[in-house]
């Protein structure tokens, strides 16, 4: 995010209740009643019975295999408590999102085999009303264990989430394991709120036949998708509409991730999206608009973007990776690939990342255990079974988290553009397909953006649009903690 919200004070773990002390030998074994002496000066010679003897022989044995026995039992105490525990199992219960149970059952299955006093109940939810419905999980008595959540959604969820114990997951582990935007998201001083298990972004789909068509190199920069564009779009001469689309820009309407689309035009124009101004905010909007407006190579009449693309409706698209599966399933003979989106000339690398993580409910009845698993989940192998499970289910599976299978991950060309770009990603609350409430964070500031785009598009009034959008997102952020709170101009 373009700056980190604020979240709750470090969380003190409860510490569970000292064993009363055991009691001392003494304590344990009185000594016997003092032996009262014979009023006689001169005891009587009495012979031993051998009977006697006997017994007194077998009860001194007895006597110290008791005080052997309760020595032993008193040095062990605090291990015999331990291991009593130890063999207790407890469930897990784990608010999947997006993942199938036959994906993740690898992965559980890895960390119940290491762990077996701890098993996972992985139970996958609708994304419908999902924000909504996992926020009255967690503040519940009855709360799950553990949850996916999408990154944007902290300023709403955090006050519900359980921070990451010492000795679980730390901040250092995530800074260096992690992407740098995962850091810049998911941590707070020291406080560590999740961990992701896949990253998605942006990448530049191509139509490989049509370039081949006219000989087009593939494109780099913003100016070589703008030409490569108006090469490749076709028209009916009749009607003068688009049969062949260039790239699917330009509109709120029909182009999927457009939220996310715009926000990377933005931040790679320089805009601060915390306070959207400036005239770097107005020329970025008209240079989207005018994919439409002014350059002709998409329009309002097509399929959605990713599904025009499959029937070969658009030569580009810009979309997430989980697009590919939907692009093959419609058309499994087309000749595309990926690559990295296009970039200013003379200026910083800047992607975009959007990507859930996994938490722990600050109402869960078994935290440690919870964080233990997160812990696995964050680790390189974790991250490698999950792909290669999901690689299996769909062919193209979302890239690892971890950087450490980043190098194995680019094996598959597809995904390979998504990881290149994460070490320059950022992100913000603007972050589409997110299923937010719709009074929530991303989904009150994507409509200001939507009408700010919109005003752009239809030439309406853009300095009081422009100045709408501004004032909105402030309105909205300041409310959530995010940016301070606007002040009031007074009244002459």
């Amino acid at each position: 995010m373009d700056n980190q919200f604020p979240l709750p004070g470090p969380t003190t773990t409860t510490v569970p209740e000292t064993v009363a002390p055991l009691p001392t030998p003494e304590e344990a074994a009185p000594p016997p009643p003092d032996y009262q002496a014979p009023a006689s000066t001169k005891a009587p010679i009495v012979k031993p019975s051998p009977l006697k003897t006997l017994l007194l022989v077998v009860g001194g044995l007895l006597f110290v295999g008791l005080l052997v026995f309760g020595l032993s039992k008193l040095l062990s105490g605090g291990s015999t408590i331990k291991s009593a525990s130890s063999t207790q199992t407890i469930t897990l219960t784990y608010y999947g999102l997006w993942e199938p149970s036959s994906v993740m059952k690898p992965v559980i299955d890895e960390f119940e085999k290491e762990n077996p006093t701890i098993k996972i109940s992985y139970q996958l939810q609708s994304s419908q009303d999902y924000q909504d419905r996992t926020k009255t999980a967690l503040e519940s008595q009855n709360s799950p264990d553990i949850v996916r959540l999408h990154s944007s959604w902290l300023p709403i969820l955090a006050k519900d989430l359980f921070p990451a114990p010492a000795n679980s997951v730390s901040a250092t582990e995530i800074t260096t394991n992690f992407y740098p935007i995962v850091a810049k998201t998911l941590v707070a001083g020291t406080e560590v709120y999740g961990v992701p298990m896949t990253m998605e972004g942006l990448a530049l789909y191509v139509n490989t036949a049509m370039f081949q068509q006219k000989s087009l190199s593939l494109p780099q920069s913003w100016e070589d998708v703008v030409n490569d564009a108006k090469l490749i779009k076709e028209v009916d001469p009749l009607t003068g509409k688009l049969t062949r689309a260039g790239i699917a820009l330009g509109n709120t309407t029909n182009v999927d991730s457009w939220p996310d689309i715009v926000s990377l035009m933005l931040l790679q124009a320089g805009v601060k999206l915390t306070d959207p101004k400036g005239p770097e905010v107005l020329a970025t909007l008209q240079y989207y608009t005018d994919f439409i407006n002014k350059n002709h190579v998409w329009d309002d009449t097509l399929p959605p973007s990713v599904t025009a693309f499959a029937n070969e409706k658009v030569a580009m698209v810009i979309a997430p990776s989980y697009r590919a599966v939907d692009i093959k399933a419609i058309n499994p003979s087309l000749a595309w690939q990926t690559i990295p989106v296009p970039q200013l000339p003379d200026s910083d690398t800047v992607n975009w990342a959007t990507y859930w993580f996994e938490g722990v409910s600050k109402n869960s009845k078994h935290p440690q255990e919870a964080w233990k698993f997160l812990s696995f989940l964050a680790s390189a192998k974790a991250q490698q079974i999950l792909f290669d499970s999901a690689t299996t289910d769909r062919e193209f599976p979302q890239p690892p988290a971890n950087k450490a299978d980043a190098s194995a991950a680019q094996s598959n060309a597809v995904i390979a553009p998504y990881i290149t770009s994460m070490d320059t990603a950022r992100t913000f609350y603007t972050a589409g397909d997110t299923h937010d409430s719709p009074t929530a964070l991303n989904s009150r500031l994507i409509k200001y953006l939507e009408d700010a785009v919109n005003a752009v598009s239809q030439n309406q009034d853009t300095t009081t649009a422009l100045n709408t959008l501004d004032s909105g997102f402030i309105q909205v952020l300041s409310q959530y903690g995010l940016v301070a709170a606007p002040t009031a101009t007074p009244t002459p």
